[in-house]
């Protein structure tokens, strides 16, 4: 799932600012195709677990939303989730 692939990724890497280009290559090992990295990116945005921002240059830099750490992390551990394994 692409969703948790970022979510851990950033987990593991807080500080990591990416493109949606830059996600595809470095965040997610299963290479889904960019629009599913969009969309999830898209859906992370709206959670409010993922920040999202323009740059200079008018592309979106995606980030780890350090607030909701927590909620992140009880999201990929908690019972029931998609995320184990």
């Amino acid at each position: 799932m692409v969703i948790t692939h970022i979510l851990r990724y950033l987990l593991e890497h807080p500080d990591a600012k990416d493109t949606v280009m830059g996600v595809l290559q470095w965040w997610v090992p299963t290479h889904p195709s960019e629009t599913s990295v969009q969309e999830a990116l898209e859906v992370l945005v709206a959670q409010g677990w993922v920040t999202q921002r323009q740059t200079i240059t008018s592309q979106q830099l995606y980030g780890l939303n350090k607030e909701k750490l927590e909620e992140i992390k009880a999201y990929l551990h908690g019972p029931g989730s998609q995320a184990s394994g």
